[in-house]
């Protein structure tokens, strides 16, 4: 079942007005066809870039004890052109919405996306939020699109630019082990474990613990954002999230002499489809640093990765551009420049 609001009044031109239409959840039986405006839009503005698989969004986008979530669509004479969700988290910063808005590329220029927003902005106000945030991508280029264009239209201010990088084969791993033997000698007191999937039982809270610490911990620019509240539970509803989108997660973690986590990292990548790897969080405890824990974790969880899918084409990573020491240890491990992400928010 959908609402249905009337954005544009009918023209001569029209046979029906436009109508931005909110989804019953990713259960509704329009789900199919907004994502696939989602995905044009996307598809349109950065060619090339990494890509949700359809029914990984609809987990994505469920509402959960973590996140209340919100969906439209824009349809204009009968055809959905538009499509606009909001992320409203639970657990912490709970005054914030983290929208996303993608239009048709044929559709452009028409109101559909000022409708979106205004439709997804007003909702969530209602709901107590008063924080947006939304993030822009593009290929290798100047950080300027139609979407922060859009963006900065509506009020949204840059708050924070990161690059994004690729890695693609071959990958070396000779080259890969001559980095291990070099930063072994520097973290001899430190076990490297892996694992797939699910984080062990006596390591969860630790997990957590850690996951939290990146929300912050990583450079924010001038995002105004909290840090996120994790714990057990939250890290095996995100396991369980991930197992329903089909995906698998790579983990690496440093366990100190104490038997702490002093860093960790993942990649995520689709069953039995090797087009996408998406490198998730890397962090290391300041307890730690200056042992090369990062480089040795991410060397690690590479080697796991391609031992399971040596047919993996891309992984992707995203980094602050401000982030020197985890940029220099991409580009040890092969990855290259290949487009921005713009971080935007706006106070109402």
């Amino acid at each position: 079942m959908v609402r249905g609001l009337s954005a544009e009044p009918l023209t001569p031109t029209r046979r029906r007005p436009m109508k931005i239409r909110q989804l019953d959840g990713t259960g509704d039986a329009a789900y199919p066809a907004w994502f696939a405006a989602r995905d044009a839009g996307y598809a349109h503005d950065f060619p090339g870039g990494p890509r949700w698989l359809e029914h990984e969004l609809q987990v994505y986008y469920e509402r959960s004890d973590a996140f209340d979530v919100a969906l439209w669509l824009a349809e204009d004479d009968g055809a959905v052109v538009g499509a606009a969700a909001v992320a409203m988290p639970l657990k912490d910063n709970p005054t914030l919405g983290e929208v996303d808005i993608a239009v048709r590329p044929e559709a452009r220029r028409r109101g559909v996306g000022t409708a979106l927003l205004r439709t997804v902005e007003d909702e969530a106000v209602l709901r107590g939020r008063t924080r947006f945030m939304v993030d822009v991508e593009g290929p290798l280029g100047p950080h300027d699109s139609a979407g922060t264009r859009f963006a900065e239209k509506h009020g949204y201010t840059r708050r924070i630019v990161e690059v994004l990088r690729v890695q693609r084969p071959p990958f070396d791993l000779d080259g890969l082990a001559r980095l291990e033997r070099e930063a072994d000698a520097h973290a001899a007191d430190y076990r490297v474990l892996t694992w797939r999937d699910r984080v062990p039982d006596e390591y969860v809270a630790e997990y957590a613990r850690m996951t939290a610490r990146l929300s912050t911990d990583a450079p924010l620019g001038q995002l105004d954002y909290e840090q996120e509240t994790w714990d057990a539970g939250r890290i095996r509803l995100r396991e369980d999230r991930l197992a329903r989108m089909r995906r698998h997660v790579w983990c690496a973690v440093a366990v100190a002499p104490d038997g702490t986590i002093a860093g960790q990292t993942a990649i995520v990548l689709a069953a039995g489809d090797d087009s996408t790897g998406l490198q998730e969080e890397t962090i290391v405890d300041p307890r730690h640093r200056g042992h090369r824990l990062g480089l040795l974790l991410k060397i690690a969880n590479l080697r796991t990765l391609l031992r399971d899918r040596p047919g993996v084409r891309t992984i992707w990573t995203w980094n602050a551009d401000t982030n020197t020491y985890m940029i220099a240890v991409n580009e040890k491990l092969g990855y290259v420049p290949a487009g921005w992400l713009v971080g935007y928010q706006r106070d109402v």
